[in-house]
């Protein structure tokens, strides 16, 4: 079975939400997800589901976008929840001009998960190096972290290995244009990599277009075999281990 290591069930995309919770309950291929938020409203949300639904699990965070009157305090004490199990996604987006705010935001909830002992989700557009100075200058996960729809640069991947941190392939790695990110899939070391749909979104080849669900995680392994050279239960093996290894509260 594999698992899902980043999506939003409780996304505004998603009109039906209770359908696609039973279309994953139901999936015997998929073992469990890790639903994410992306401020405190979208983090309690999951944070409830994970408690009515055993295949669910909670990554909860004040992503780069949606900074605006988000009281990290009480991310904190939400973030005390036993299906609690990563900060995220946080980071930086280069795409909003306001980038001073968001690195005080990302900072302050790498030292909350620090304090709790907890790995981070990592969402970076067009800001790897950005990222990788604040970890060399200030403050680095100290209990691991993802880099969630990892931008591809081999430069970037190189510290990435050298600290241990993972890296995410989603439906991106499927598509035509992905000459890049398939050069880092093959160099990346096999206990290194997740994989993760970011549901309902990123929909794979030959789905483009469509709202994306986790049972279209096995495009994305499909298409890792084929790099990685494996088959389909040894990938579901490696992805499998390696979610666990970094989610330790994971069961």
């Amino acid at each position: 079975m594999a698992i899902d290591s980043h999506m939003h069930i409780n996304s505004m995309v998603l009109n039906d939400e209770k359908k696609y919770i039973d279309l994953i309950n139901q999936n015997s291929d998929i073992e469990s997800v890790i639903n994410v938020g992306l401020n405190l409203k979208t983090s309690q949300e999951s944070i409830d589901i994970s408690q009515s639904h055993s295949k669910f699990y909670s990554s909860i965070g004040v992503h780069p976008l949606y900074i605006d009157s988000q009281n990290l305090e009480e991310l904190y004490e939400l973030a005390r929840h036993p299906k609690v199990v990563a900060i995220g996604e946080i980071g930086l987006d280069n795409t909003n001009s306001n980038l001073e705010e968001q690195r005080k935001y990302f900072l302050k909830q790498i030292i909350i998960a620090n304090e709790l002992h907890l790995p981070i989700i990592i969402h970076s557009n067009n800001s790897n190096k950005v990222v990788i100075d604040i970890f060399k200058r200030y403050e680095h996960p100290q209990y691991g972290c993802v880099f969630h729809c990892f931008q591809p640069d081999l430069e970037d991947l190189k510290y990435l290995e050298s600290m241990g941190y993972y890296i995410s392939f989603a439906g991106r790695i499927t598509y035509k244009t992905a000459k890049k990110s398939i050069e880092v899939a093959r160099m990346v070391p096999n206990e290194l990599f997740l994989v993760e749909t970011d549901s309902p979104y990123i929909a794979p080849e030959p789905l483009r277009g469509t709202i994306n669900e986790t049972a279209n995680i096995k495009y994305i392994m499909e298409k890792l075999m084929e790099i990685k050279d494996v088959d389909y239960q040894e990938m579901e093996k490696i992805t499998t281990e390696n979610t666990k290894r970094l989610f330790k509260k994971m069961l």
